[in-house]
C-alpha cells in the first residue's frame, strides 16, 4: 500500500493557535507521491480549464469537482484523519477538490470567506479547506502563496449570518435592481476592510508537501505569482464540512441568485448535486459525498 500522508504529531501551542486563529501550516503532511499524483491530476484534467472572463479570480486555470482515486485515498488515509483528529473534534465529510493554476502576474483571489464554496450548508456550521501548494512558495522571490488574517483580527461570524437574512428579507430582490446594488460587494472584502486585512495577514513560505489548513471563517487571499524560474505555480485544495454540518437549500438558492445578479461565474454548482437532502439535514447523509 502506497504511502500518501505522514503522521504528524501536532503541538499543545499549534492546537491553541489553530483555536484561536482559525488556520495552521501543517509541515510535510503530505509524501512526495501524493504531491507528484495531485500535481499530474491538476496538470492533466481536462476539467483545468482556462478561466472565463465573468469569473472573478484572476487565475491562468481553475478546475472544481476535481478528484480521483488518489483524492480518495487521502481522505481515507488513517495518518490522514489522526492528523486532522487532533485539530477538530468531529469527523469531517469530504465534499470537493479544486485545482488551481496561477502564471507570473496573476493575482489570483482578493481577500474573501469560502461563502461560496461552502453556500449549501448553514451559515453557523463549521467546514474547512486544506490547500495543498504542488510548487515551492517563496515569500522572498516569485510569491504565488496564500494570505490569511487571524479570526481574532477581524471575527467574521456575523458576515454569514447577515447575507443568510438579507437573500431572505422581502426587500431584497427589489435592492437588486437599483443602481446601488453595483456598489455592494457581498464576495469580497471592501476598500476599507481591505485596509484592515493587510495590516493583518500572514504569508508564509511552503515546501512540497506542506499544507495549510483553514476553517470558513478565516480571512484569506491569494498572493501574486511573479516572473522568475517556475513558469507557473499549481494548488489543489481540498474542502470539508464538519459531520453536524446541515443542508441549506435556502443558502444555496440565494447565493447563487446574487452571483448571477452580479454577473459573475461560479464554475461550480455542487450544492445542487445534494438531491437526496432537504433543508436542515445533516450533509453526511448524503450519498453524493465522502467520509
Amino acid at each position: 500500500m502506497s504511502l500518501l500522508v505522514n503522521k504528524i504529531t501536532i503541538s499543545p501551542e499549534e492546537k491553541n493557535s489553530f483555536a484561536e486563529n482559525g488556520f495552521i501550516k501543517l509541515k510535510k503532511l503530505f509524501t512526495d507521491e501524493a504531491i507528484d499524483k495531485l500535481r499530474y491530476l491538476t496538470a492533466e484534467s481536462n476539467q483545468v480549464e482556462k478561466v472565463p472572463e465573468s469569473y472573478s479570480g484572476d487565475f491562468s486555470r481553475v478546475g472544481y469537482d476535481l478528484e480521483n482515486e488518489v483524492t480518495q485515498k487521502i481522505y481515507s488515509d488513517e495518518n490522514f484523519k489522526y492528523n486532522l483528529k487532533q485539530l477538530i473534534e468531529n469527523e469531517l465529510t469530504f465534499t470537493q477538490g479544486v485545482g488551481f493554476e496561477l502564471k507570473p502576474n496573476r493575482k489570483g483571489f482578493n481577500f474573501h470567506l469560502d461563502l461560496v464554496s461552502f453556500n449549501f450548508i448553514k451559515p453557523e456550521d463549521l467546514a474547512y479547506s486544506i490547500w495543498i501548494p504542488l510548487n515551492p512558495i517563496n515569500t522572498k522571490e516569485q510569491h504565488g502563496g496564500m494570505a490569511y488574517v487571524p479570526r481574532k483580527a477581524y471575527p467574521t461570524s456575523g458576515y454569514y449570518a447577515l447575507r443568510y437574512e438579507l437573500i431572505q428579507h422581502q426587500d431584497f430582490a427589489e435592492f437588486c435592481q437599483t443602481e446601488d446594488f453595483n456598489y455592494v460587494d457581498f464576495f469580497y472584502a471592501s476598500k476599507l476592510e481591505n485596509l484592515v486585512l493587510e495590516k493583518n495577514k500572514v504569508e508564509d513560505d511552503f515546501e512540497v508537501g506542506d499544507a495549510l489548513l483553514l476553517d470558513k471563517f478565516v480571512w484569506h487571499r491569494s498572493v501574486p505569482f511573479l516572473k522568475g524560474k517556475l513558469p507557473s505555480r499549481m494548488a489543489y485544495t481540498m474542502r470539508f464540512v464538519d459531520s453536524q454540518a446541515r443542508y441549506s437549500k435556502t443558502f444555496l438558492d440565494g447565493l447563487y441568485s446574487l452571483i448571477k445578479a452580479k454577473g459573475d461565474h461560479t464554475l461550480t454548482s455542487f450544492g445542487y448535486k445534494l438531491t437526496d437532502l432537504k433543508d436542515g439535514d445533516l450533509i453526511s447523509k448524503s450519498k453524493f459525498v465522502s467520509w
